[in-house]
């Protein structure tokens, strides 16, 4: 770990921003520019694998290629001291994560996933997958007041060059990606843009109800869940959303990638529907 005042690669740690299985993300001094960065260091076991060295540094190059406004700059990516790192744009808020679901509206959760569905459904026409969509990766950045926040998504390709740790924890207790994992990569098929598709639904649900769509006492359950149990309806854990809204989630979270929509978007657009009054315009911004 890092101190204050610490010089990394050129840069000058601030703070501990957050800490993960992939590694630890600090709040950095640009070595060279008045800015500060988001300075995420990988795992050290990560640089002794050869392969894994080239494909993170691969999938990097290829998340810094895409610019679009609900996407989390990369500006740069290295080895020091042994250890992988990559330094992306600050985003000064919180992240969806951290939302009180008692509170937020139906149509602001289904905004966010706009949001997020657009930034995703970029990187796929681009070639990049996410494969670890979930509320922590979606950041909600500062706005002026009456404004909402905007919408930022992080982590681009990083989680799935440790595809183990990825859907359970080194102890075996269940990580956040497993809540959200789509079945196809539980199960170790080839993964296309309808398994971030799937993820982003159970985000949706998330932001919803407060719980995970399959939430069990196990990794087993949870896992047995996503392969095999019906989408729940969200009516029961928040009693006044529209039954139309269930319909979508399940059609968005089908167990078959053929069975589900399109694209991010349209599942997004398929969500604002459902939760907007007849005769009353969708949210601003989609």
């Amino acid at each position: 770990m890092l101190r204050t005042g610490e010089t990394f690669a050129g840069y000058v740690i601030k703070r501990v921003l957050g800490q993960g299985g992939m590694g630890t993300v600090y709040l950095a001094q640009h070595p060279r520019l008045p800015r500060l960065t988001a300075l995420k260091l990988l795992e050290r076991d990560l640089y002794g694998d050869a392969e894994m060295r080239g494909r993170f540094e691969r999938e990097a190059d290829l998340v810094a290629q895409l610019d679009h406004p609900n996407i989390v700059t990369v500006y740069d990516r290295g080895a020091e001291e042994d250890q992988l790192w990559i330094s992306m744009q600050f985003v000064a808020g919180s992240d969806a994560a951290s939302v009180d679901v008692n509170v937020l509206a139906p149509a602001r959760a289904v905004q966010i996933i706009g949001e997020t569905g657009a930034a995703l459904d970029f990187a796929h026409a681009n070639g990049v997958l996410h494969r670890d969509v979930k509320p922590a990766n979606i950041l909600l950045a500062k706005a002026p007041i009456g404004q909402p926040e905007r919408v930022l998504l992080t982590d681009f390709g990083i989680a799935g060059m440790r595809d183990s740790d990825t859907t359970l924890g080194s102890a075996g207790t269940i990580t956040a990606t497993l809540a959200y994992a789509a079945p196809e990569q539980l199960s170790g098929q080839s993964l296309d843009h309808r398994a971030d598709q799937y993820s982003l639904a159970c985000t949706l649900f998330w932001m919803l109800t407060g719980t995970a769509p399959f939430n069990g006492t196990s990794p087993a359950s949870v896992m047995n869940g996503h392969l095999y149990g019906q989408v729940p309806s969200l009516r029961p854990l928040r009693p006044g959303i529209p039954p139309a809204l269930d319909t979508v989630l399940a059609r968005a979270m089908a167990k078959r990638p053929d069975d589900r929509f399109a694209s991010c978007t349209d599942f997004a657009a398929a969500a604002r529907r459902a939760v907007t009054p007849v005769g009353q315009p969708g949210p601003v911004g989609m």
